[in-house]
């Protein structure tokens, strides 16, 4: 049997979009197999995923935030049957990253689901596929939220981003742990720890980062003024930011970040607000 897995809420409430085409691409995959359409608003889908025998298949439609449920959902399990993502989101950070320039529209996720890093904030744990981030994607991310709850439609990230840095985003001071070693930021503008290389719809903060591998990748961003933080963030798309002195990159297994006030941070595209400290481990 095939499951075709949908979040009728994703991608700005346009989950169901596209529904037919993923229907067409199983049909000629498996002739002879009808999908059964699972809306996971409704049913349990680690339940379901993990209840598959390795003759099942399924595929998942979505992008970032949807697989950030998903795998918090199975939390550490690795279903038998292969299961797909099919590019269904609005930033798809990790089909960008894994897939690179190929333009394949679904990618296979056991292998890339398992031994994933874990992030505990708040009293919260939740493991992540990309990223977990302090600075101006977490306030970006936080301020997405409320704008969409308030329109009650899609909002425009790449102009919230330039909002904040024009006027309103605060840097922070930062301490930044990593594998024990410690090191203090001012005017902190990004304190990441990537498990991917992308974040906020294609920016390479962590171009030399490698999800295959057994370490994080933490990336700062600090000292710089809105002035130097304009010229300088639009080079995150490209990853040449990591060559101003401004930019510490640093691989570990454990890193702990911890801010002078409460501020949000952005994980895998998902805000958490009110956060004084992170701490990642993979």
């Amino acid at each position: 049997m095939i499951y075709i897995l949908f979040n009728p809420l994703s991608n700005n409430g346009k989950g169901t979009e596209g529904l037919d085409a993923v229907i067409a691409a199983a049909g000629q995959r498996c002739p002879g197999r009808t999908p059964e359409l699972v809306d996971v608003t409704k049913r349990d889908e680690a339940a379901l995923l993990m209840g598959l025998s390795p003759a099942d298949e399924a595929i998942v439609c979505g992008g970032d935030g949807t697989l950030h449920y998903l795998v918090n959902a199975l939390d550490g399990a690795v279903p038998a049957a292969p299961v797909y993502l099919w590019r269904m989101g609005t930033g798809n950070d990790f089909l960008r990253d894994v897939l690179g320039k190929e333009k394949k529209q679904a990618v296979r996720l056991n292998e890339y689901i398992k031994d994933l890093p874990v992030c505990e904030a708040n009293g919260q744990r939740r493991r992540f596929l990309n990223n977990v981030s302090f600075g101006l994607d977490g306030q970006v991310c936080e301020l997405g939220e409320q704008e969409k709850a308030r329109l009650g439609r899609s909002v425009n990230y790449i102009g919230l981003a330039l909002r904040l840095v024009l006027r309103d985003y605060r840097p922070v001071r930062a301490r930044v742990t990593v594998d024990g070693e410690t090191r203090t930021y001012d005017r902190v503008w990004v304190a990441s720890a990537f498990n991917g290389r992308y974040v906020g719809g294609g920016k390479k903060l962590a171009p030399d980062q490698d999800r295959t591998g057994d370490k994080l990748c933490c990336v700062v961003l600090h000292d710089l003024s809105r002035g130097r933080a304009l010229l300088n963030l639009p080079k995150t798309f490209g990853g040449s930011h990591v060559k101003i002195p401004q930019c510490d990159v640093r691989f570990g297994h454990d890193i702990t970040v911890t801010v002078d006030r409460p501020t949000a941070i952005n994980l895998d595209g998902e805000p958490l607000t009110r956060v004084t400290a992170y701490h990642a481990v993979k």
